[in-house]
């Protein structure tokens, strides 16, 4: 809500996770403190913050705040901002949690679909394919982003770089061309999951129960403890959820399940 303190961001409460309420140290009250001084500062904002995407789950916890606070704090002081146009102010808060201004979660949380980050430029959006049915396992475990970047090698091979931007390059083709199998099997991670796989338990049993299950295609979601897997219909979704299910309760391993498809359109006022 506006307050009559200008250009004062406080945070009223927060709810369904430990965050820090300082407005300065936070992902939300930063990108909305961010907005509101390009707007002039016309008010000050109260935050009141729900989370229910998990800090440190790899799937976009940070983003979803950030995305989350411009659009309402655009929507509040009526700014009709175009989503492609609030990035840069929700990457100002992305960079509180990732320590860069990275958009490739930030950017499809505001504009929704697949969005393709490039090195330079403005993100690309491409077509999504027909019939994904994505599955997320997150293991309530944390994996510390110094372990995750840790375990990284510092070099790749001219081989492994080239294989990798050969399968970058099928899966936009076929992106382009709605092939949801061919997309599938592109999405081969050849230089980052091989190294932190080692970090999340039992990562290969679920590799292999998820494919034996319908699963087209998976792996690591960010930098985990999440992981990813994809099915192209619903049938093979609700298997792969099913046999999960099944082998983290024998292993007593406490776990969240999520399934969806992707959304088309990124945040939005609902209320």
């Amino acid at each position: 809500r506006m307050t009559d303190d200008v250009g004062v961001v406080r945070i009223k409460s927060i709810h369904g996770a430990e965050l820090d309420v300082h407005s300065d140290r936070n992902i939300a009250s930063v990108a909305a403190k961010s907005l509101l001084q390009a707007l002039g500062n016309p008010c000050g904002l109260e935050l009141e913050l729900f989370k229910d995407i998990k800090p440190g789950s790899g799937i976009g916890s940070s983003a979803a705040s950030a995305a989350g606070a411009v659009v309402a704090v655009n929507a509040l002081l009526n700014a009709d901002l175009r989503q492609d146009e609030l990035l840069t102010f929700a990457l100002d808060g992305e960079q509180i949690a990732s320590g860069a201004r990275h958009a490739d979660n930030v950017a499809p949380a505001l504009l929704g679909g697949l969005v393709l980050c490039p090195p330079e430029g403005k993100p690309i959006a491409l077509p999504v394919p027909n019939n994904w049915h994505i599955v997320v396992l997150h293991p309530q475990i944390e994996v510390k982003t110094a372990d995750s970047r840790g375990v990284l090698p510092l070099s790749v091979s001219l081989e492994a770089a080239a294989k990798q931007a050969s399968w970058m390059g099928m899966f936009v083709a076929a992106c382009y061309r709605d092939d949801p199998e061919q997309a599938a099997l592109a999405l081969e991670d050849l230089l980052i999951a091989p190294h932190r796989k080692k970090l999340i338990p039992y990562f290969q049993h679920i590799e292999k129960i998820a494919i034996e299950s319908g699963a087209r295609a998976g792996g690591i979601s960010g930098s985990g403890p999440s992981t990813f897997w994809l099915a192209t219909s619903e049938v093979d979704a609700l298997a792969v959820v099913r046999a999960l299910k099944a082998f983290m309760i024998q292993n007593d391993a406490p776990f969240q399940l999520h399934r969806a498809q992707i959304a088309q359109r990124g945040a939005h006022i609902i209320a």
